[in-house]
């Protein structure tokens, strides 16, 4: 009986996985050719400290919470749908992060990000003063209540369905603005704007 019950177990840990740290060893399995890291969907937890990643990182649909410190990227973070909460210091992301539906509430200062920043969908409540994005920035249907003064953004800002009523004093978008119904009742006195404002 405890045999069959032991083998019952293992088969059924094999099939739904438990959640557990990715070690060096494991993480050979999950490499291709061009050096892009696929966890998507598998049972891992945590990652290492200090990992480097040649291409593309994807954590999305896990249970991993936290990215260590000083993980590099040198491509793309894909971690939408995940359970990711925050971000290490002194984190390097050459790409852009796309963190659609995931569980951060705040992005933190000095994380270096090359590409598009996406919060869609998720508990944000904070950005870093100065925040740069070298692409497009969305916090559509957040409940983040301010944008950070001194703002760039060098592509688009999405802020439909946030919390967002009010604008820094500072703020560039190079691109458009997308309100996305939400109203503004106090704008930047020193708005630097490339594209358009839409309602």
């Amino acid at each position: 009986m405890r045999r069959i019950f032991l083998a019952t177990l293992l088969s059924l840990t094999a099939v739904h996985g438990i959640a557990q740290p990715l070690d060096q060893h494991r993480i050979l399995n999950h490499l291709d050719n061009y050096g892009n890291l696929d966890l998507r969907n598998k049972p891992y937890s945590e990652l290492p400290s200090g990992l480097v990643v040649k291409g593309n990182l994807n954590i999305a649909k896990t249970t991993i919470k936290k990215l260590p410190a000083g993980v590099e990227i040198l491509g793309s973070l894909e971690a939408s749908n995940s359970e990711l909460k925050s971000l290490g210091k002194g984190m390097s992301i050459k790409g852009y992060a796309n963190l659609l539906g995931s569980k951060i509430t705040r992005w933190p200062s000095k994380i270096k990000l090359g590409g598009y920043l996406n919060l869609t969908d998720t508990p944000l409540t904070s950005l870093p003063p100065r925040l740069r994005v070298k692409g497009d920035l969305s916090v559509i249907r957040t409940p983040l209540t301010a944008l950070p003064e001194g703002l760039t953004v060098d592509g688009n800002l999405y802020i439909g369905g946030s919390a967002l009523t009010e604008f820094p004093d500072t703020m560039t978008v190079k691109g458009n603005i997308y309100l996305g119904g939400n109203r503004i009742t106090k704008w930047p006195s020193n708005l630097t704007l490339g594209g358009a404002v839409a309602p």
